[in-house]
């Protein structure tokens, strides 16, 4: 059993935002160099093999596509084994995949290391853990705590493009990669060992309330025995078991709506510098437009966390989801850099928007105790649309050469998201609620 000394003000004793930190930077620098920072490979790359666009984009498809069969696993198992070991079994995989790529000498040996490896370690490391326990560190400033932890991925990605696109203008992709890599191993995994799954099991509960005796529950957060003020006491929990949250309709319309928006994500950061590239924009311009996309996005990562605690998450997400298509139409019209400042605005602000209201408004459906588990089934779907939309958007233009015609699908699937999240209801909880004191 562990026993805190009661805090005057939970800001003094709650040791979330440290989580939330530590989360954000690992989180930030493994989508700066390996979601973003896959188009900074892609020219590179492409140009020294002569492979087509569809075939290397085909390699960001096929990292994506690992969550199919592997997500559902590794969301079970941060469920059950904490995000700590998984993030520091991750972040190992992740950089020993990227210090390979200083191998790779055919399009098979890219899609293994990359598609495979590094794909496989980041969801893992970056991606599915930190949500997990940050989701389970905070409840009633969810939306804001995943917001931070979005804006974290925000900034990596503004940083980390255009100065690997600097260090690969110096030394190469091949050294680029290594140079990446490596840095996980000597900065991240020391990191990642400093962290905890839940609150319970450092003696305090979510938001942090004053925690007079908790035990450790790292497998059952909500069995933690917990005091707080009564008075205080103004948020309430749902708990679902995984098999109570697929026989709900609010999981379907969640998984559908998750599914048309997934289909553009990747897609844009897969194309949009060769796209810029195609319009007349020099490649190192091209390099920082995407940087200033990601920068951009960072107040609506901001803006709409904070909102999402305030106002209907789903409302939202429409509202994001529109802005997301008007940002797509002026791309696909671009001809010029006076098109892409537009673009990057509107776009960038919807864009950050939806990413910490998705994950707050599963863990506000369905709670924290099989939020992983959750979110890991949940990636099958989305596969779909991320495995297809770059592989569609390379054939089109390998066909037409053009990107318009893909753009153009991407405005009416994420339309289509924005509709279907207007359709996500909470559904009715199936056991008792726990409730926990506010700020």
């Amino acid at each position: 059993m562990s026993i805190l000394r009661p805090a005057r003000r939970r800001e003094e004793g709650f040791f979330g935002w440290w989580i939330l930190s530590i989360a954000s930077i690992i989180n930030g620098y493994g989508a700066g160099v390996n979601f973003y920072g896959f188009s900074v490979f892609f020219n590179p790359m492409r140009e020294e093999f002569g492979w087509s666009r569809a075939a290397t984009a085909g390699v960001f498809s096929l990292s994506r596509l690992e969550g199919a069969p592997l997500g559902p696993i590794i969301g079970w198992l941060i469920d059950k084994v904490g995000s700590r070991s998984m993030m520091v079994v991750g972040l190992a995989i992740t950089g020993a995949g990227f210090m390979s790529m200083y191998f790779i000498q055919s399009l098979w040996m890219f899609y293994l290391i990359y598609g495979v490896f590094i794909a496989t370690g980041f969801s893992m490391g970056f991606f599915q853990a930190p949500q997990a326990m940050v989701a389970n560190w905070f409840l009633r400033r969810r939306s804001r705590a995943l917001a931070y932890l979005a804006i974290g991925a925000g900034i990596g990605g503004a940083v980390m493009v255009p100065v690997m696109g600097q260090f690969m203008g110096v030394v190469g992709w091949r050294w680029t990669a290594v140079s990446v890599g490596a840095l996980m191993w000597v900065g991240g995994i020391p990191l990642a060992l400093t962290v905890r799954h839940t609150p319970e099991e450092m003696g305090q509960v979510p938001d942090g309330p004053q925690a007079v005796s908790a035990p450790r529950a790292k497998d059952n957060p909500s069995s933690a025995t917990t005091a707080a003020r009564a008075e205080d006491v103004d948020f309430e929990e749902v708990s679902f078991t995984v098999g109570q949250a697929v026989r709900t309709s609010s999981f379907w319309m969640l998984l559908l709506a998750m599914a048309f928006r997934s289909s553009i994500l990747s897609s844009i950061v897969v194309h949009q510098i060769a796209h810029l590239e195609d319009i007349g924009i020099a490649r190192h311009t091209a390099e920082s437009a995407l940087g200033f996309m990601i920068l951009l996005s960072i107040p609506g990562r901001a803006l709409f966390g904070w909102m999402g605690d305030r106002f209907r998450k789903q409302y939202l997400l429409a509202v994001s989801s529109v802005l997301q298509g008007i940002g797509i139409f002026i791309l696909a019209n671009a001809t010029g850099l006076a098109y892409v400042w537009p673009f990057l605005l509107i776009y960038g602000l919807g864009y950050g928007g939806a990413i910490p209201l998705t994950q707050a408004l599963r863990a506000d459906l369905f709670g924290r105790k099989a939020f992983a588990t959750i979110g890991g089934i949940i990636m099958p779907a989305t596969t779909v649309g991320a495995v297809l939309g770059p592989i569609f958007a390379g054939y089109m233009y390998d066909v037409t050469g053009s990107y318009r015609i893909a753009f153009y699908t991407f405005v009416v699937l994420i339309l289509l998201s924005g509709l279907t999240f207007l359709l996500v209801r909470p559904p009715k909880p199936p056991v008792a609620k726990a409730a926990y004191a506010p700020s």
